[in-house]
């Protein structure tokens, strides 16, 4: 229910277990000669004696567990944080030295003139990132150099969306920045949703945007192919999504810096009209990701220095827990149960690629957002809005996050959640919220009903909305539902 401590060692052991009809299921004749101390002819299990004798058994036994009612047992060590984000924290910091000695170049390619009710201006344009894969596209991996680790193969184009609301030239005054990030296999085209637009103009936020290069849109098709012919190169996306967290660094760093000068983004100054302002004020910045934009934020948030507090919504970890839960992959699984006819295969795949999925999702930073920060990296607070009976999103992912990220649930919640603390309102630090439809979600290891899908609700409640606002701006995580958020309230 939590991410394990990284470079830690367990054993595990299995006892009680029966098959269908109710008996009791045999150890396997290797387990049972090293279990029972009688010699094998088996060179593989004499080669595991020792271990078994000095550790395995000893530390279940320490706990209570008679080696005889053991029907399997064996170890496993964690891989260590380093092993995890070492990459993705080395291209970080080559990147600020590649901006401190080159700068940022980018290009505003389109600026669309009020293309809403609340939105001045919608600024579109490309960035100059370092490349660090193999290519520069998709199936991708990171490049690597003599001693395993990723060098710069070159630049990429990167284009971005920034959306700037009518109040920034109606009260012209510099805003904070949210960075957003979309959902599965979009685009950055999700940031001119009318709701984010809103929510930009009633409370005084410039937003901006790039695709999550690793899981955007063009990303689908050589992912689904991969799955089919050639599942080895799962790498292909977290590699991938390292690069786009990156690009996403870059980008924060352009907004705090270059745009703060960018004729697009000054209005006249209200004090003195023959001088103009910026309307981005560079130290107040954000994170707001919703779904992939969330599990995927959930590792990006752990390795930005450039923010304190950010929201996810209708996010979750680890990947491999959300798969089976979700109605988006079905078409997916189509295609593993063609290939694995047995649901338990599948299930076993999906678990063992996600120690290689790690270093590019929530999962492999867990403890990185607030518990053990990377180096240079502060820790940051964590709103986390979901809605119970997500069918795209199953909210068991979120509770793993929560209790990482010590996000306790905010009175009054929806329910109780195993391992969370409830605190009143106005609660400083990370938080979870539950937002209740009246919907139930199936007990069973399948998706909920997608007719009546709660996934994008969170974001569009009014509430909910203005309790990111505070958040964002004060710290506090406030309850401003008469009682649980949602239809039920």
């Amino acid at each position: 229910v939590v991410p394990l401590a990284h470079g830690g060692r367990y054993v595990v052991g299995i006892r009680g277990l029966v098959n269908l009809n109710g008996e009791t299921v045999d150890a396997s004749d290797a387990f049972a000669a090293l279990r029972d101390t009688v010699s094998s002819d088996d060179p593989r299990v004499e080669d595991r004696r020792e271990l078994y004798e000095d550790l395995i058994f000893p530390t279940l036994a320490e706990q209570g567990v008679d080696r005889s009612t053991l029907q399997l047992a064996w170890d496993f060590v964690v891989a260590s944080q380093e092993n995890i984000t070492g990459k993705a924290l080395w291209m970080r910091e080559d990147l600020y030295e590649r901006i401190e000695t080159d700068g940022i170049s980018y290009v505003i390619d389109e600026v669309e003139l009020e293309p809403n009710e609340t939105t001045a201006r919608r600024v579109k344009g490309h960035l100059t990132v370092p490349l660090y894969t193999d290519i520069d596209g998709p199936g991708a991996l990171l490049s690597r150099d003599d001693d395993g680790m990723p060098f710069a193969n070159g630049t990429t184009e990167v284009p971005f969306t920034i959306i700037v609301p009518k109040t920034a030239f109606e009260d012209p005054r510099p805003l904070p920045l949210i960075q957003y990030g979309h959902g599965l296999l979009g685009g950055q085209g999700e940031v001119q949703n009318g709701y984010l637009s809103d929510f930009a103009n009633s409370y005084g936020y410039i937003l901006f945007a790039t695709d999550w290069t690793g899981m955007k849109g063009e990303d689908a098709g050589p992912i689904s192919l991969m799955l089919v012919t050639d599942l080895a190169k799962f790498a292909m996306i977290p590699e991938r999504s390292q690069q786009g967290f990156i690009e996403k660094l870059a980008a924060m760093k352009m907004m705090k810096g270059p745009m703060l000068a960018e004729p697009e983004l000054m209005a006249p100054d209200p004090a003195d009209e023959t001088r103009s302002i910026s309307l981005i004020d560079p130290d107040r910045a954000y994170y707001y990701g919703n779904s992939q934009g969330a599990i995927l934020g959930g590792a990006y948030i752990g390795l930005s220095d450039q923010f304190e507090r950010a929201t996810l919504g209708v996010g979750g970890t680890p990947y491999h827990l959300l798969l089976n839960r979700s109605a988006d992959f079905d078409p997916f699984f189509l295609i593993f149960k063609a290939m694995y006819p047995d649901p338990l295969d599948v299930q076993f795949i999906l678990a063992m690629n996600q120690t290689i999925w790690d270093a590019g999702e929530a999962a492999g930073y867990a403890h990185t957002v607030n518990g053990e920060p990377l180096d240079d990296t502060p820790a940051k607070d964590v709103l986390l809005q979901i809605a119970i009976a997500d069918a795209q999103v199953t909210p068991l992912g979120a509770h793993v996050m929560a209790r990482s990220y010590g996000a306790p649930l905010i009175d009054a919640p929806a329910r109780p959640v195993w391992g969370l603390d409830t605190v009143e309102s106005g609660h400083e630090g990370s938080a979870l919220v539950e937002f209740d439809y009246g919907l139930v979600a199936p007990l069973e290891n399948i998706p909920p009903d997608k007719e009546n899908d709660p996934h994008e609700s969170p974001r569009r409640d009014a509430a909910g909305q203005l309790q990111m606002h505070t958040f964002f701006q004060t710290g506090r995580v406030e309850q401003f539902c008469d009682g649980p958020c949602g239809d039920q309230r």
